[in-house]
């Protein structure tokens, strides 16, 4: 193969020139003009690429930059924001810290109120009672030295091998108060007070002349007149000790009162009441009646005190007493 090249030129005369290139180095001639257009070319394409690059790196930049700087504008809005709901957060605490002392106190102020006034009404009602118990304690002792009888009192405990500060005594003493009304009431419950029958005494305690023989004898109770069937009473709580037909006094009720009272009912019409029964101050125990020796309809009372009659007078007027004892005791007083 011929490594060659043939080049023939024919000019206008007709005449042709011939020349011989070699092929090898046509081609490297070639490339070499090849390569030094297409260098240039390169080079310029790359640097024209580097500056858009950097073009487009800037203006990302910026970019970038605005949008940081308008989150750094909402951060410090945000911040601001919250700044502004923090200290409305503790105005609100602070108003609701001084709203609700406001109301402790006025609770406060209120509770001290009506403590207060609760104290001074158990204050009154104290005082009041307190004169109640005077006054009833006052009406018992009248009653007892009318009737004659004494009101043994408590005796106070020995202060030896004692000692402490000295506190003297409010008066009155509530507490000693309450123990001496109920000491009077203790000895006044089973003592036979009233009447057992509404009537007219007829016939007192003592001397007389005895109404069916007209002779003078001593009568050991009293006949209070009444009609047939009037209820009879029992003037004190007790044990009923008898109620039977006993001779003489015809139906007859015997009733133990305790420290040495008792009570006799006699004349009556029918009894209600049986040995051993306990009964009531004020309780039905029989009607009235003229059985055994009687003239006409009535009740033959009488108070014994250790077996011992005593005259029943006294203790019938104390009637009205009823009205002043408490209710336990005025309740069965006036049954």
């Amino acid at each position: 193969m011929d490594d060659r090249f043939h080049i023939i030129i024919t000019g206008e005369d007709g005449l042709s020139s011939t020349f011989q290139i070699s092929r090898r180095k046509t081609l490297l001639t070639a490339a070499a003009f090849l390569l030094f257009l297409i260098i240039p070319v390169a080079l310029t394409l790359t640097g024209g690429g580097s500056l858009l690059t950097s073009s487009n790196l800037s203006q990302m930049a910026s970019e970038l930059q605005a949008e940081l700087s308008r989150k750094e504008e909402a951060a410090a809005f945000y911040q601001r924001q919250i700044a502004r709901l923090e200290q409305s957060r503790q105005m609100q605490i602070a108003s609701l810290k001084k709203d609700y002392e406001y109301k402790l106190n006025n609770q406060k102020v209120h509770y001290d109120l009506e403590n207060t006034n609760l104290q001074l009404e158990n204050v009154k009602l104290m005082n009041s009672a307190i004169s109640d118990l005077n006054a009833r304690s006052e009406l018992i002792e009248s009653v007892m030295n009318n009737i004659g009888i004494e009101i043994i009192k408590s005796t106070p405990e020995t202060s030896q091998n004692s000692g402490g500060p000295f506190i003297p005594l409010e008066e009155p003493h509530y507490d000693e108060l309450i123990n001496k009304v109920d000491t009077y009431l203790r000895t006044i419950e089973f003592m036979p007070l009233g009447k057992p029958v509404v009537g007219t005494i007829t016939s007192k305690y003592g001397n007389r002349i005895d109404p069916i023989n007209n002779q003078p004898g001593f009568h050991v109770g009293v006949d209070i007149r009444g009609r047939h069937g009037t209820k009879i009473r029992a003037t004190a709580a007790g044990v009923v000790l008898k109620a039977f037909k006993n001779g003489g006094y015809g139906n007859y009720v015997e009733i133990d009162h305790g420290n040495g009272y008792r009570t006799v009912y006699g004349h009556m019409q029918s009894y209600v009441v049986k040995k051993g029964e306990s009964v009531k101050r004020g309780q039905i125990i029989g009607l009235v009646g003229s059985s055994g020796r009687s003239f006409g309809p009535h009740l033959h009372y009488e108070i014994r005190l250790h077996r011992n009659p005593v005259n029943p007078t006294k203790f019938m007027q104390v009637a009205d007493i009823s009205h002043s004892l408490p209710t336990e005791v005025s309740s069965d007083v006036q049954n």
